[in-house]
Parts: C-alpha cells; structure tokens; sequence
C-alpha cells in the first residue's frame, strides 16, 4: 500500500478528515479578524483532523467544505497523556486519552474567510 493512499478507505468525503475546529486563544489570534491593518493577510485556521489522513486529502476536505483556497497544511500529532479516573468509589485506575492530530491551515491572499465563530 502506497503512503499516498494510507488512509484512503478510512476518510471517504470532508467530514470523515475533518473533526473540529481548535479554538482556543492562541488560534483564535490567528483568525483574519484579529490582524491589524497594515499586516497581510496571513490568517490561520487551525482543526482537529482524523489521525490518519494525509495532508492532501485535510486540503482538499478543508476547501470542499468551506468552499476557500488553501495556501498550505502544516499537521502535527499530539501524544496522550495519563489521566486518572474514578471507576467506583473505591476502586480508581490510570488511562490515557487519545491520539489526535491537529492541522493548521493557511489560505491565499485572494481567498475568502471562513466563519467560524
């Protein structure tokens, strides 16, 4: 199986890549809204995508889903981390969360926005 096509039976239409937006108060700096007059438009859009999928395919559902043209994809896994919880009242155990990939996303110059808020 070809590396191009790793994730090709898994991720089928946008919405299988796609998961959900990150917002949090560093991305949310990012958005177009955000950035001064003088400053190009370099606006970044940052989403939870399936840990699988190339960075071809997070291009192609970002711009069928939003109808935008993007520049370029950076992606990144981020690793679990333990988290403990609490199975009954006596009894406690030790888990992790999942694996997620995040995907930042930078549009062109002449591309229009994407409203998330």
């Amino acid at each position: 199986m070809s590396r191009h096509h790793r994730a090709h039976g898994l991720v089928k239409d946008a919405y299988d890549v796609l998961r959900r937006p990150v917002l949090t108060e560093k991305t949310h700096d990012q958005l177009p809204l955000h950035q001064k007059a003088g400053e190009e438009h370099r606006a970044r859009y940052t989403f939870e995508v399936h840990p699988k999928s190339t960075k071809d395919q997070i291009k192609r559902a970002v711009e069928q889903a939003f109808g935008v043209q993007v520049e370029s994809v950076s992606t990144m896994i981020v690793k679990p981390r333990q988290r403990s919880f609490r199975m009954s009242r006596k009894a406690s155990g030790v888990g992790q969360t999942r694996v997620r990939k995040k995907a930042v996303i930078r549009l062109t110059k002449d591309s229009k926005t994407i409203d998330l808020i």
